[in-house]
């Protein structure tokens, strides 16, 4: 509490009063991080531009987990919320916001989609991805080797292109 008192310039008898408990100030702290974590991604940019080009990028970037700072954070919270009930709900909801904004760049990819389930497959196979690449890289500190994304990458070109076949 010292820290967060220090680091928020708000005295700690007035962290207490503004909070029920201890878990609501944690609670009130995960879900500040998630919005900033969600918030700090360009998908709005790209989303507003329509630009295929700028999205792929964007998933490969969210893939790749190259944030160490990020991973380490959603990985504590993660740990938190297999123990606190109330940090579990606010991942949950920052995990539907997340696929919610994977579905959103990949109808950007394929526009004309036309079978939402495969689209959402995909998005859930894009969070798998990236979960495992964050997994390796928390126990790996090295960067994964390129060809090991542009592998990844050729999958979800692959799908993106059976989407669009489809449509037509």
């Amino acid at each position: 509490m010292a820290k967060l008192s220090e680091r928020s310039g708000v005295l700690v008898g007035q962290i207490y009063r503004d909070f029920a408990n201890k878990e609501a100030i944690v609670a009130a702290l995960v879900e500040h991080d998630l919005d900033e974590f969600l918030a700090g991604d360009e998908l709005c940019a790209a989303r507003c531009t329509a630009d295929r080009t700028m999205v792929r990028d964007w998933i490969a970037r969210f893939i790749a987990c190259n944030d160490l700072n990020d991973t380490r954070l959603i990985a504590e919270i993660m740990a938190e919320a297999n123990r606190n009930q109330r940090i579990a709900e606010i991942f949950d909801a920052m995990d539907d916001r997340l696929r919610g904004q994977l579905v959103r760049a990949l109808r950007i990819i394929a526009p004309g989609a036309t079978d939402e389930g495969r689209i959402a497959r995909l998005g859930e196979s894009i969070l798998i991805m990236a979960g495992g690449m964050c997994q390796r890289r928390l126990m790996n500190a090295r960067c994964t080797d390129p060809a090991v994304l542009n592998l990844l990458m050729d999958f979800i070109d692959s799908e993106i292109a059976a989407i669009e076949r489809e449509q037509r």
